[in-house]
Parts: C-alpha cells; structure tokens; sequence
C-alpha cells in the first residue's frame, strides 16, 4: 500500500470504523469477565492507534512528509536513497520517434569562435523572445572539430535571476573532467544556455501565448539543432541529458519529461515538478498549464526517462511538489531520488552531490558510459 493517496486513508479508517463498532456492541462478551475486560482494553488501544495514524495518513496526503514506506522508514536518516518507477533499463530501451535523431548535420562544421580553447561562447537567436542569448559550450579534452568522433551531450541549465557563467562557476565542468579522466563518463559537450530570455525573465522554460517567449521550443528543438549544425555529437536520446539546480532543475525536468525523444535523462538538483512564476510574469491560463504539472504528466502519462534527483525536507519550493512526484512515479520513468533530512535552498546543498549524479549518468545513459 502507498502512503499518499485514498488507499491508506480509506484501509485505515474502515479498520478503525470496525474496532469501535466491536466496543460499541460488546464484542466479544464472554463469561470470564477478565478475558473481555483484557479484550475491551486492547481494542480501545487499538483503535487509539489507528485513529493516530488515520490522523497521520491524512496529514501526509496534504502535505507529502513521506513519499513511501522506505522514505518513512529512514525518516531517521540524515539523507535517504530512493527509487520509483521502473528500471532505467526500460526507460532508456524505449524507442521514439522525432527528436534529434532525425535532424541533418552539415557537411563541414563552422569553425570555433576561440580556437584552441576549451570554453567557447556565442550568442544564439532566439526569434520569439527577439533577443540573444549567450549559450557557452565546454569542449571536451583533445577535442578536434574536424574529428569523426561523435560526442554526447550535457544540456547544462541555471537557477534564476543568474546565467551560463554562474553554472561553469560551480563544479559541473570540474567533475565532468574528473570522472572522464577516471573513464566513469564520457567524453562530453556541456551546451550552458541562457533560460531566461530575455534576460530576467523568469519563464520558468514554459512556452507563453503569441508574442511572448517561446522558451520550451527553443531549449527542445531549436538549441539541440544549433548543436547539431555546430558540434559533432550523437543524436540519439541516450546520448542527451539536461542537467540543472533550482530553476534550471525544474527546466531539466520539465524538458525531459515533456520531451523524451530528445533527452533520455535528467538531473534535477533542488528542483520542482509545477512551475513557479514570479509575481510580474505568468504566461500560462488554467489549460496550458496543465500541459507543464509535472506530476500530472506523470500520474497520466509517464515517459520513459531515467532521472536522478536530490531535495531536502527543509526545502520549501523544492520538496514539496518533489515528494509529490515520487509518491506517483511509475514505469517506465525511472526516478532514482535521494532526499536530506536538513539543508535549505542553497547551492552548498547541492554541490556535494554533483559527483553522485553524474556518475549515475555515466552509468546509466549508454551514451555516457565511460
């Protein structure tokens, strides 16, 4: 049985309805006054019992404190190691059309715009914002443009107000050399976009009405076509993940799972599962933002994604929704979720764990393997 939804609560409060209708009618009543005075005591502790857990069932159901019975039983724990859903086998076996399989590269690469280094920068059109956005890509060691070797790729994605540079300024692209030089990932193109155009703009990577941002398209289908046109990387999904703390978090889960023919998997640090606008901007009205309720793609139609995440109980934007998510995770999304008992929304929360989580990528996407 699940500890969010009506099962436990109704299981719970019928067991509950039946131990009182017993003391209310004398059962059992026998002669031997001490066994059914020994039997009423026990049955008024047992309801007692159930009562406070039916009391605690609904609490849990309202507020998610606990996706699952071993999220409960390591309530203890300083951190929790979860999996919902299916198997990342599964998931990564899925076959799908569309996505970046069936995009053309060109004959010949543009060349760097800062040869010879490993960090380069451009500024990318995005037409429904009518703005620029700076998209920087790290190249991997001993990368050759005219190589024929084909690479993977890392759509790396920042919190919000912030941009590309605060995401290489943390340890992603440190740990992604670390564990390609240790063969536990690949070779790698990290792809770091600006989300938010036009800049401070908190989208929340949604796509708005006519004449607003456009930012799901542009992070799903025109940046991956820019890669392509400008990188020699793999096409297939396995060879995609999106990859983000906070804000950017909720665009690489939103983007894998609203996507799945272009991202096999997801890192989601701190993240949420329903957008979360700022006061001055929401572009979505009660029909198109159901298509962004993350959890509730995910009770109607779960894609087949592995994603790893992390939140913490005292977070307050990411744990919620996220406890949520996992409590109706199923296959074929496979969620590999390990949950804090302390820390807040903070980038020293998450730091730690960014070594965890892409190893589990090298390990779990074939087109990381190391």
């Amino acid at each position: 049985m699940a500890l969010t939804g009506p099962s436990p609560v109704v299981g719970l409060g019928v067991l509950a309805a039946v131990v009182f209708v017993l003391i209310v009618i004398g059962i059992p009543n026998g002669a031997n006054r001490m066994v059914a005075g020994a039997s009423r005591a026990v049955e008024v502790i047992t309801l007692n019992v159930l009562v406070i857990a039916l009391c605690g069932a609904l609490l849990n159901d309202q507020y998610l404190f606990y996706s699952s019975w071993s999220d409960l039983f390591g309530a203890r724990s300083s951190e929790v190691v979860l999996h919902h859903g299916g198997s990342a086998n599964r998931a990564i076996s899925a076959r799908l059309k569309g996505g970046v399989t069936g995009m053309s590269s060109p004959a010949t690469l543009p060349p760097l715009p800062s040869p010879g280094h490993r960090m380069q920068s451009y500024l990318v059109s995005d037409q429904s914002a009518y703005a620029h956005g700076q998209v920087l890509v790290y190249l991997p060691v001993g990368f050759h443009p005219g190589s024929a070797h084909k690479y993977p790729v890392v759509v790396g994605l920042h919190g919000f107000p912030s941009g590309p540079r605060s995401f290489a300024a943390l340890n992603f692209l440190s740990t992604i050399d670390t564990l390609t030089a240790q063969h536990r990932l690949a070779p790698s193109i990290v792809v770091i976009p600006r989300i938010d155009t036009p800049s401070r703009l908190d989208t929340e990577c949604t796509n708005g009405g006519p004449g607003e941002p456009q930012t799901d398209t542009w992070l799903a289908h025109d940046l991956p076509h820019w890669v392509v046109d400008h990188f020699p990387v793999q096409k297939d999904r396995t060879s995609w993940a999106a990859v983000g703390y906070s804000y950017g978090a909720w665009c690489a889960a939103s983007l894998s799972m609203r996507h799945p023919d272009v991202f096999g998997a997801a890192i989601v640090l701190l993240g949420y599962f329903r957008p979360d606008f700022s006061r001055s901007y929401d572009p979505l009205n009660e029909t198109t933002s159901r298509g962004y309720d993350l959890v509730r793609i995910e009770e109607t139609a779960p894609p087949p994604i592995s994603m790893w995440l992390l939140t913490t109980r005292e977070d307050a934007l990411s744990f919620p929704s996220t406890s949520k998510f996992l409590s109706v995770a199923r296959p074929p999304t496979s969620v590999t979720a390990t949950v804090l008992a302390r820390g807040g929304h903070r980038n020293n929360v998450f730091t730690p764990y960014v070594p965890r989580a892409l190893a589990w990528l090298g390990r779990t996407l074939p087109g990381f393997h190391g």
